[in-house]
């Protein structure tokens, strides 16, 4: 008989397997949503559909993603300069992706598409840099 795992255990588990990335991530997903919510600088976004929310779940993407599919873990230090690394690329590739989705879509598809891209960066580079290894 296979023996289960409470919910309790595994969302524990998941939380503290990579402590820095699951802490660095949503300190950057907190500071994200805080600066586009108050309409701050080169993040200002529509609040039209929660564009600041969609921004912030997929900053907090990279520490499952790290998590489950990065095919190295690395020493605490280092995963924090990948948190911030990926972050930078996540918040370019959804606010590039919003800015030009907001031209000829409206704001509720381009605030989905550039989230389903920023998440879609997150798992393709974890599948190209495995491959590559």
């Amino acid at each position: 008989m296979v023996e289960s795992t409470s919910l309790r255990d595994q969302l524990y588990s998941d939380l503290t397997d990579n402590q820095s990335v699951t802490i660095t991530s949503i300190g950057l997903a907190v500071i994200a949503f805080v600066l586009v919510a108050v309409d701050i600088g080169p993040l200002s976004v529509s609040a039209d559909f929660s564009a600041e929310f969609l921004l912030a779940l997929s900053l907090m993407d990279m520490a499952f993603t790290y998590n489950d599919y990065w095919p190295v873990e690395y020493q605490p230090r280092y995963a924090v300069i990948w948190t911030l690394i990926f972050s930078v690329a996540t918040i370019t590739v959804f606010l590039s992706v919003y800015e030009i989705g907001l031209r000829y879509v409206g704001n509720r598809v381009a605030s989905i598409a550039a989230f389903l891209l920023a998440v879609g960066l997150h798992f393709g580079s974890a599948a190209l840099y495995a491959w590559i290894r």
